[in-house]
This record gives C-alpha cells, structure tokens and sequence, in this order.
C-alpha cells in the first residue's frame, strides 16, 4: 500500500476522535467536552448559585407543605434559563431528600419546566407516530448516550449524569426499562419504539481499538519501545526483535484498516517449557482497557464463531498449538490470509461484510511443533530460552504512537519475500519429520538426472509402503512433499514424469 493511504487512514482515525486521550497503561480517559472538570465544575457552580437564589425568592416558607414543589418548581425555571444540562440538574436536586417529592416528582417538575418544541411546529399539527418519535429523541438527548460498538456488533448505553458513567452493552432488559422510564416521562412510546431507534444508523459507530490509537499521543521518537517489548523475550533467535517488530507494526495496521488486500498473516510462536510466561506476554501485547478483546485460545469447529471473532478479538492467542490437528492447523493457515470476513447478525438471516481485526500470535512447549513445511514462512518461531518479563511495567501509550508513526512514515508492516525466506529456513529445526520423509530417507537418496535413476512416484510409493502399516502409510501428496523437502530432482523420460532416485545400500 502506498505511504499517502497510510497517512489518509491514520489521519481518518484521529479525526473520528478528536478528544480521545490515553493514559501510559492504556486506559482511555477522554470524555466528552460537556463532562470535562473544568465544564462540570462551573455547572455545579452554576447550579448552586440558582438554588440559592430560588431559596430566596420563593414565595411560601420552610414550614408551608407546598415549600417543597414551589421551591423545586421556581429551581427548574432558573436552571433553564441559565442553560443548566437538565439531568444533571434533575440528579442535584434528587439528591435532596428534604423536598419530600422523589426522584419522580423532582423529574415531572423539571420536565415540565424544561420542555419545549424544536420543530417549530405545535405538537397538535404533528402526526402521532412524529411526537413519539421526536419525544424518544429527545428523551434519549437528556437522559442517555447511546453508541454502536463495531466489534461487539451490538448498542451500549450509559446515562447522562454528573460525570462520566461506564458503558453497558444494551440487552432486551435494559430495552423494556428504559421504555418504562420514557412513559414515565411524559412519553408515549414502546419498548419497540425505543428499540427501533437505538438499532438505527442514527446511532454512531463507535471502535474502542481505533479510540484507544486515536488517543495515544506522539511518539518520543527516542526509544524503541517495539524492540524492548521483543527483547523480554530471552531467545538467541537472531532475528526475532527486527522481526517481531515488523509483525507488531502489521498488527496496528490490521487495527486501523491500512492493509488493502491481506491481513497480518504471520504468527510469532513462543516455544518454551511450561511456566516460562509464555502466554502472559501474550496478554500483555494488548493493554488492560482492550483485554475484552483478547483471547486465549480459537474454537475451529463453528466456521460462523471463527468468523466472529476474526471481525472481533484484537489478538488471539493459539496456546499449545502442538494439540491442534492436522485439520485444524490447515484452516489456521486459511484464516491467516483473510482480509474480510462475512458475520450474520444475531437473530437474523443478514450477512455483513467486517473488516478482519484479529492477528495471531501461538503459544507451545512442544520443540517441533511445525509439520507443514510449506505453510513454515507464516511463523515466526522463537525459542525462549529463559523466564520472560512480565513484571516491569509497560507504557502502551508509546508503544503504539511509536507504531503509528512508524506507519505513517512508510515504515513496511509486512515481511519481504527475503524475510519469509529467512524464517522459512530458520523453522527447520522446529519441523516434525513425516512418516513420508523418515521412510524416505531410509530407503533412497537423490540421484543425478540420469535415466536408470528415474521413477515414477507411484512406484517410489508402492515400495515405501510395505515397510508402514495402517495409518503410517504415507500417501501420494505426503511422499510428494517430502521429496521435494529432501530436494530430490524431478523430470520426465518417454512423457511420464518422475524423480531421479537412488536406493540406499
């Protein structure tokens, strides 16, 4: 991809989020501008300041019954007329148990005090179905925020209050109730009034990955903070910081949209004896606020679950990858390349095309896990020859501006043709030898392209096979690949292809 559409991607990313902010261990701490301390100290003056003059000119005294409503009444008017936020004014006063009201009450004055038309036209000219639809609006402009989180593929919510509230996934429950609270204010909708709108394109998209890189700051430009990352992993690997540095920066990217045609299809594979932390630093690739969108481990047997959670999950860990299946391993390597990926919506029959946000890391203790050498250059094999550090505190806020700007000055996120090569013959040492090549090697030897050296596979394969039994028996694709794995020579003699091969004394 060219450095321009980089640079056009990240620049998006932050303008989606202008405010967003993340602090050294990668908890996002933006809020919006109306709830910022500077906005909600004044307010909470402001406020003060409107009840102390409504305490004075109330016409009734503290004793009269009426005391109460006038007084919360006369409060409303003067928050209105100061521009006050009205649920934050409705939760100050509840809070005062003196008025005898109830948070109802409290409410039904504001309400009233605070409502108004903005269509400039009077509800008696407006159809039914347009007031229930501008009063569900409005209810949810003063009493809630509503937002659609694209990974979960699913609404949340949080109410309006003093200060910021944390975001809750909206289920059915939280639906009724809030349909009950909307009658309660003076409205007239339905559950399914509520509901149509919240699961409307009127809701914005919302994407905590892209919130949490938006908010990351500038890089020092100091420090590697990538490669010291790698260097926790004690290894003699030669090439493992250069190149997990390389599959950091195509993770970020896969985060961010930049790769155009693949996803990041290289998988760094810790291989270590039990209790060498191998899956914590896993973990602690992904900062605290984003675990939700961490995993450690892949079910392969639901197409449409993997499918999920490839449009889902920010990392995905394949710990003891020695105890998949051959099967298994083989869709592994599918995933891998997958640049989109198709989810049906929950409780219907709609497909969606997601963009891919997963990238793959593994995890073993077994010193041989590879047994396809073909599929050998997606992984970036590592020994850890010693306890990874996991203790010394990350500063993920650096981590990742030091991958965005990495990116956005063309630093490549994808490995060279030399460099697949280059893990491809490092992994040698991590294959499991087939039955196809130990018997192989045990019976023949290559030879030089001479004609009474030539024989067809199928006979090298017949006479292979009387020295295996059941299901050691090597078939035609497995001799082939070990043939061309013991570069043996292959040509043809009167039209019949063949290998040149020579049997061992």
């Amino acid at each position: 991809m060219e450095k321009k559409n980089v640079n056009t991607t990240v620049e998006a990313l932050r303008r989606a989020y202008p405010n967003a902010r993340t602090d050294s261990d990668g908890w996002v701490v933006n809020e919006p501008e109306t709830m910022s301390p500077d906005t909600l100290k004044r307010e909470r003056e402001e406020y003060y300041a409107c009840l102390d003059r409504a305490w004075d000119e109330v016409s009734v005294t503290e004793d009269d019954a009426l005391f109460g409503e006038q007084l919360v009444t006369h409060l409303a008017e003067l928050c209105r007329k100061a521009g006050l936020p009205e649920e934050a004014c409705v939760r100050r006063t509840g809070a005062y148990q003196r008025w005898n009201l109830g948070m109802e009450g409290v409410r039904r004055i504001f309400r009233i005090a605070y409502r108004r038309n903005t269509s400039g036209r009077p509800w008696s000219a407006m159809s039914s179905k347009e007031r229930i639809a501008r009063k569900v609006r409005d209810f949810f402009e003063r009493r809630y925020e509503l937002r659609f989180n694209v990974l979960k593929q699913s609404e949340e919510f949080r109410p309006r209050a003093i200060g910021p509230q944390p975001w809750q996934t909206l289920t059915e429950r939280d639906i009724n109730r809030l349909g009950q609270e909307q009658m309660l204010d003076c409205g007239a909708a339905w559950p399914i009034d509520i509901k149509q709108y919240a699961q409307s394109s009127l809701t914005a998209d919302y994407n905590p990955l892209h919130e949490f890189l938006a908010g990351c700051g500038a890089w020092d430009g100091q420090t590697d903070y990538i490669g010291k990352l790698a260097d926790r992993v004690p290894s003699s690997h030669p090439h493992w910081r250069r190149l997990f540095h390389r599959w950091f920066l195509g993770m970020v990217a896969q985060w961010t949209g930049c790769s155009a045609d693949y996803g990041n299809a290289v998988v760094p594979m810790l291989i270590g004896a039990q209790g060498c932390r191998k899956s914590t630093f896993c973990k602690l690739i992904v900062p605290r606020s984003l675990r939700e969108y961490y995993i450690d481990d892949i079910k392969l047997d639901s197409a449409e679950q993997v499918e999920r959670m490839l449009s889902r999950m920010a990392l995905v860990n394949i710990d003891e990858y020695n105890a998949k299946s051959d099967r298994e391993q083989a869709k592994i390597k599918r995933l891998l390349t997958e640049r989109d990926v198709q989810v049906r919506r929950m409780r219907s029959d709609q497909y969606l095309l997601l963009q891919r946000m997963a990238s793959f890391i593994a995890t073993t203790n077994e010193m041989q896990p590879l047994t396809d050498r073909t599929g050998s250059r997606r992984y970036l094999c590592c020994e850890v020859s010693g306890t990874i550090d996991t203790a010394t505190p990350l500063d993920y806020q650096q981590l990742y501006a030091q991958a965005l700007h990495e990116l956005e000055h063309g630093e490549a996120y994808w490995m060279s043709a030399e460099e697949e090569q280059l893990m491809a013959d490092y992994n040698e040492r991590f294959l499991t030898a087939t039955t196809a090549e130990l018997l192989l090697e045990a019976h023949y030897e290559p030879a030089p392209r001479q004609k009474e050296h030539f024989m067809r596979a199928v006979d090298i394969l017949a006479d292979l096979v009387q020295y295996a039994r059941g299901n050691d028996r090597p078939n035609m694709r497995q001799l082939l690949l070990a043939l061309k794995a013991q570069h043996f020579a292959h040509g043809a003699v009167g039209g019949q292809r063949g290998w040149y091969v020579a049997r061992r004394e």
